[in-house]
């Protein structure tokens, strides 16, 4: 494990890699319309809204929002059941090979070892390509 050394602060406050770019914009704009309302509010102007203004679109919202979590961690599962499987297959292809495939001199176990490397770097290529 490499340490890095250099004090935490600058490392929190790196730009590079950081989500703080896409948030900060839209932070800023909330804090800001947070802002004029309450200055509305401490002048005494209203600035109220009806009640069913803001429950029914949280509604809404909280449905879309149950619905795409939902539907994301189904892709997610099934795509770790397919990792498994191929898993399990290429184990069981690997187990196979090398138990089934008669060994009569040097060259054959070479093929065995490069077939098994072969399968190895499929499965390692599959992950690099999802």
């Amino acid at each position: 494990m490499l340490l890095n050394h250099k004090p935490w602060f600058r490392f929190a406050l790196k730009l590079r890699g950081s989500v703080l770019p896409a948030v900060l914009p839209r932070t800023l704009l909330c804090g800001i319309f947070g802002e004029f309302v309450a200055l509305l509010h401490s002048l005494g102007l209203p600035v109220a809204l009806p009640i069913l203004a803001g429950v029914i679109p949280n509604i809404v919202l909280g449905l879309m929002l149950v619905f795409r979590t939902n539907t994301a961690y189904e892709r997610f599962w099934e795509g770790r059941k397919l990792w498994g499987n191929l898993i399990n297959a290429v184990r069981n292809l690997s187990r196979n090979i090398w138990v089934s495939v008669l060994e009569e001199n040097d060259s054959d176990r070479q093929s065995k070892t490069e077939a098994l490397q072969l399968i190895m770097a499929f499965v390692v290529a599959t992950k690099l390509h999802l």
